[in-house]
């Protein structure tokens, strides 16, 4: 191979690692990738959004998913990517969160995973079951459960990842960082994590999805999880979650009478629980997506309305 060609690969490959270019605009106002790297963080969820802000200011953080959209099911579409891709750093929950991050070949150097900063020990998993929904097909769920966030000690660790990554190089330094507030929230949510475990006195919870695991543990809150897997659109329930809840609501006494709702709320399903087995629906935003409130704001107002339904003043 001559020197010219070599000094070509080597320019090809310089230019590829540099931020450094020009940048064009898609049309829906995102740039797209191959330029210059623009001086924000892009985020695709709640907590993405509310720890970037926090590390270096609102203004730099960049919403690339639409709100309200679920990290389950959402997939970024071309102009979603470019504005990742131009963006100097990306910030992502991990892979348990957000699936769509093992196709979308985001560059690793840019790429800060908040589950990361997650000990191994500290993840929880569930275990898999075969149950139908109204006599369909049988099928199966499990695996580990993605909400660290709403651990206040996780969240903190989140935190800690999120200023370290990306304060000296979207802060521009500790000198023009934003003022750190987020401390004194978090622990304004545990306080109102342990005002839930008082009111309920050792007795349970009751929840229709997985996702509170993690703040119940915190909170020292025993919870039972039916995983009924409505959606709001009038599916079938897991019949075995069903006969599950009607178990544990006949068990007077051990739980709060509450039905909690961390994922979409059936309203029908709702009624029929509080007629036939008493439970009073609450729904509970875990504060997953992106939303007008950040998520810790969501989570606080959360926890705080489950209380009151518990212990009304």
């Amino acid at each position: 191979m001559g020197t010219a060609h070599l000094v070509l690969i080597s320019a090809l490959l310089l230019a590829g690692c540099s931020d450094h270019g020009a940048t064009t605009s898609s049309p829906t106002g995102f740039p797209s990738g191959g330029g210059e790297l623009r001086p924000v963080v892009a985020v695709a969820s709640g907590p993405a959004e509310l720890l970037a802000a926090a590390a270096v200011g609102p203004e730099r953080v960049e919403r690339v998913a639409p709100e309200g959209a679920p990290l389950d099911r959402w997939r970024p579409d071309d102009d979603a990517l470019d504005a990742m891709v131009s963006a100097r750093r990306v910030l992502v929950l991990g892979d348990e969160a957000e699936p769509w991050l093992q196709r979308a070949g985001l560059p690793p150097s840019r790429t800060v995973r908040l589950d990361a900063a997650i000990p191994e020990a500290s993840w929880i998993e569930v275990g898999s079951f075969a149950h139908t929904h109204g006599g369909g097909e049988s099928h199966t769920h499990g695996g580990v459960v993605a909400e660290a966030w709403t651990d206040p000690a996780l969240l903190r660790a989140m935190a800690q990842r999120t200023r370290g990554q990306l304060g000296a190089v979207l802060g521009e330094g500790e000198a023009s960082a934003p003022a750190w507030t987020l401390g004194a929230r978090i622990d304004a949510y545990a306080d109102e994590l342990d005002a839930l475990a008082e009111a309920l006195d050792g007795r349970a919870l009751i929840a229709t999805h997985h996702g509170m695991e993690y703040l119940c543990r915190a909170a020292g809150i025993r919870l039972e999880v039916t995983e009924l897997e409505l959606d709001g659109g009038g599916s079938h329930p897991n019949d075995d979650a069903v006969r599950r809840l009607a178990e544990l609501a006949g068990q007077e006494g051990a739980h709060a009478g509450v039905l909690v709702w961390p994922g979409p709320l059936d309203s029908a399903f709702a009624e029929k629980a509080r007629q036939e087995l008493g439970l009073r629906s609450v729904d509970f935003d875990l504060g997953a997506s992106l939303a007008g409130s950040d998520t810790l704001t969501r989570l606080t107002q959360s926890t705080a309305r489950l209380r009151a339904a518990i212990a009304p003043e």
